[in-house]
C-alpha cells in the first residue's frame, strides 16, 4: 500500500510526523480502488487531530490571521512561499459538516489572506485547494491560498522561516 499516492500540499506531512494511521475505505472517485483514504467522508470527527491542536494551543503554529470562527496559518511545508491554510475552529471533517456562517467566515479570512499575500508577495494570482477525502490528509477542513510566487518548495520549514512568513503576511492583511 502507498503510504500517500499524492503529496497534498501543506500538511501531508504532519500526519506521518504525528504517527497518524490511514483508515480504509472503499473506493473514491480519483482514488484507485484499494488505496487507503486517511479521511473518510463518513468517518467521525477525531478531535485529536494536528488542526485541532492547533485550535485549542496544544500545539504552536505561526498565525497570519484569526477571529471567533477562524485561523489562517503557515504550514510546515510548502511549494510557493505565502502558502497559507484557513481552518474554521469548530470540528469539522469536511464539507459536508460545514456550517454556512462559518462557511461565510473561512472565505472571508480566505479573501483576507489573498489580499495579503498579493500585498506582501506581489503575486499576480493564487489558487484555491479545498480537499473532502480524496487527498485530504489532515481530517478537519481546510483551505490552501497557494499564491502564484515562484516555486521554492520547503519540506520542514523551520519555525523561524514559517514565523518570518506569517509576520509578513500579517503586515499586509487588509482591515476587516
Amino acid at each position: 500500500m502507498r503510504r500517500f499516492a499524492r503529496r497534498s500540499i501543506g500538511a501531508w506531512l504532519l500526519v506521518p510526523a504525528l504517527g497518524m494511521a490511514s483508515v480504509s475505505s472503499g473506493g473514491t472517485r480519483g482514488v484507485p480502488a484499494g488505496d487507503a483514504l486517511p479521511c473518510p467522508l463518513d468517518a467521525p470527527y477525531d478531535g485529536g487531530n494536528v488542526f485541532a491542536r492547533i485550535v485549542r494551543g496544544e500545539l504552536p503554529a505561526s498565525i497570519v490571521a484569526q477571529d471567533a470562527r477562524v485561523m489562517a496559518i503557515i504550514p510546515l511545508e510548502w511549494e510557493r512561499p505565502g502558502h497559507t491554510l484557513v481552518i474554521p475552529k469548530r470540528p469539522v471533517r469536511n464539507l459536508y459538516d460545514l456550517r454556512d456562517r462559518d462557511l461565510v467566515a473561512v472565505m472571508a479570512m480566505v479573501r483576507r489572506v489573498a489580499t495579503a499575500q498579493r500585498r506582501a508577495l506581489g503575486n499576480s494570482g493564487f489558487s484555491l485547494q479545498q480537499n473532502n477525502a480524496s487527498n485530504q490528509h489532515v481530517c478537519h477542513l481546510h483551505v490552501h491560498v497557494i499564491p502564484d510566487t515562484p516555486r521554492v518548495p520547503r519540506v520542514r520549514a523551520s519555525r523561524a522561516e514559517m514565523e518570518a512568513m506569517a509576520q509578513r503576511l500579517r503586515a499586509a492583511l487588509p482591515a476587516r
